[in-house]
């Protein structure tokens, strides 16, 4: 068996967690192995996200098109209890998908709830969203971190609907996100080694926020022992994919310089700024733009004309094709920097 193909084989089983874990909830993960999967991730490398046309899936009617109705004889067969359930959740994801394009997030709201009571992954995941960034309802983190705890319950790695795939390796990410951070004050739920294993996980399906994930963990040695060189190999990784806030990680440590590995640079510092800052206004993130003001204001014209080369070069090198626009987490509608 080729190499590739023996690598693959040994992602197949499933993972169990240890008993403290178990007890918190995330009984057993039907996930490939861990520590095959990362390898082969890393050792591989990531191309265009997998999460590439987000967007455009989201937009469509793929999931409206589950088969509702049988006929006999050119008569409507009787509908069967399940079937009514399943008509019901399409309508109601119909409804809350429209109002959340139009940005009336209340009433999507109100709709994926009715979708998510009756066993909805979708509804439950973009409830997620609406309570950890506050639309159509009061921020409140621990609720979302239940929503996206109950996607990425559903998490299988041999699942072949590409877009519910998309949707639990996402919630993976947001509950690493909430084991690593913590919820309030006091850091309710923070644990950075589970945070670790399962940014690991998505990490193996190249969603660009675990990579992002896993090189803050490194850099600050939670979870994991402390690499700041792995840390910065994973926060490139993350940026090669456009993720905004690893860019401007990478461009604040060129910017104070990283004692033993990177040396201070101002223009290296700015040229990621400003890969950061790309399609942004001010008002969007405006604690970006005061470093990039900060380090102009410092440097020759001739280096500002170099820090702009070196971000249009790696734009270049890295560039996804217009109709895959790289991995959104948060549909368009909702979409806002961190």
């Amino acid at each position: 068996m080729p190499v590739r193909r023996k690598a693959f084989a040994r992602c197949g089983g499933a993972v169990r967690l240890p008993r403290r874990a178990r007890a918190k909830g995330l009984a057993k993960w039907p996930v490939r192995s861990v520590l095959a999967c990362a390898v082969l991730a890393l050792s591989l490398g990531v191309g265009p996200s997998p999460f590439g046309d987000w967007d455009a899936a989201l937009a469509g009617d793929a999931l409206d098109q589950l088969p509702i109705k049988q006929f006999h004889s050119y008569e409507p067969a009787a509908r069967s209890k399940r079937q009514a359930t399943a008509a019901g959740i399409l309508e109601d994801l119909r409804k809350g998908r429209k109002a959340w394009r139009k940005g009336r997030f209340a009433k999507a709201r109100k709709a994926f709830e009715r979708a998510a009571r009756k066993g909805s992954i979708e509804a439950a995941w973009y409830l997620g969203h609406i309570y950890r960034l506050g639309r159509g309802a009061r921020k409140n983190d621990e609720k979302a971190f239940r929503y996206y705890r109950t996607v990425a319950l559903a998490y299988d790695a041999d699942e072949t609907s590409r877009m519910r795939l998309m949707m639990t390796v996402d919630a993976l990410v947001r509950v690493a996100d909430y084991y690593r951070t913590g919820i309030g004050p006091k850091k309710k739920r923070r644990d950075p080694r589970r945070a670790y294993r399962l940014y690991t996980i998505a990490a193996g399906h190249g969603h660009p926020a675990a990579f992002y994930g896993l090189g803050l963990l490194a850099l600050k040695g939670e979870g994991m022992r402390k690499r700041p060189r792995r840390a910065i190999a994973w926060l490139v990784k993350a940026a090669r994919l456009d993720h905004r806030p690893a860019a401007m990680q990478l461009g604040d440590i060129a910017a104070r310089g990283l004692k033993g590995y990177v040396k201070r640079d101002p223009v290296a510092a700015l040229s990621w700024y400003i890969i950061a800052a790309r399609g942004l206004a001010e008002k969007d993130n405006p604690a970006l733009f005061k470093r990039i003001k900060a380090i102009r204001k410092n440097l020759k014209e001739e280096d500002q004309k170099r820090a702009l080369a070196l971000a249009k070069g790696f734009r270049s090198l890295n560039a996804v094709p217009a109709a895959a626009p790289v991995a959104r987490a948060v549909p368009a509608a909702a979409a806002q920097p961190k």
